[in-house]
């Protein structure tokens, strides 16, 4: 995916397209993972819509519970999805800080 230690740095526009990718792949998994929360919500609690993806997308910006479910499987859906959150954190991360990284290390030859 990335070019090899021995080969030269890829051109601004390259590295734009890159980041634009890495962009494109983190939303999605932001995207799904809010879908995942709405749906659980709705099927396993029964909330409204809205209702559903604002608990899901406050559990997903890190900033917890917004209302209790009160349904035994809609409290172990929102403890195992919260837990999914903390994993959606890390890895949308990665997936963006990665291409600079890479970039960084290549330009300055630290890899030697």
């Amino acid at each position: 995916m990335f070019e090899k230690k021995t080969d030269p740095l890829i051109s601004g526009k390259a590295f734009q397209q890159r980041m634009v990718r890495h962009l494109f792949y983190a939303l999605t998994v932001i995207v799904v993972s809010l879908m995942l929360g709405v749906f659980g919500y709705v099927f396993l609690e029964g909330m409204r819509w809205e209702q559903a993806l604002l608990n899901a997308a406050t559990l997903l910006s890190g900033l917890g519970l917004s209302q209790m479910p009160q349904e035994p499987g809609a409290q172990l859906f929102a403890s195992a999805y919260a837990l999914l959150c903390g994993f959606v954190f890390v890895a949308v991360s990665g997936i963006v800080i990665v291409p600079i990284l890479h970039r960084m290390l290549h330009y300055f030859h630290w890899e030697e």
